[in-house]
């Protein structure tokens, strides 16, 4: 039985004109995380029990990343997006990562975190994104 691939899936930005889509350079892990919160129905007269129903799903995208730069509409406009804590549309895309190959589509911010300047080592950045809307695209396992 064949098994999906970490390396079928890969993140896209749009660009600043709104008219295409980039893969910044240098991308490694990209992770989906996230569930459904569940609210409390307890009351005062439920005696120890708390019964609980469905809320509201969370969903963020970790994506770590060696900057390869210069890469003005990947890395560079994710620096922008961070700054500017304005909202942009991404993307994830499965292999051949063709614009009908979308899966995953939403606005969402943008948060550079997690930055490492190891010795030896090239820079790696953590990106974290977390909705702004609800995503339009969710085909994702």
């Amino acid at each position: 039985m064949a098994k999906k691939l970490g390396n079928d899936y890969r993140l896209f930005l749009r660009a600043s004109d709104g008219t295409t889509f980039s893969q910044p350079a240098g991308q490694g892990n990209l992770t989906k995380s996230g569930g459904k919160n569940f609210t409390s129905n307890a009351t005062k007269d439920t005696e120890g029990y708390d019964t609980q129903q469905p809320g509201l799903k969370t969903l963020t995208l970790k994506q770590d990343l060696i900057p390869s730069l210069p890469d003005p509409t990947g890395y560079t406009r994710m620096e922008t997006l961070d700054k500017s804590n304005a909202t942009e549309i991404y993307q994830i895309r499965k292999k051949p990562f063709a614009a009908t190959d979308v899966v995953f589509e939403a606005a969402m911010y943008t948060g550079l975190d997690d930055t490492g300047f190891n010795q030896g080592a090239s820079v790696t950045v953590g990106v974290t994104l977390t909705l702004a809307e609800a995503p339009t695209v969710d085909a994702l396992a």
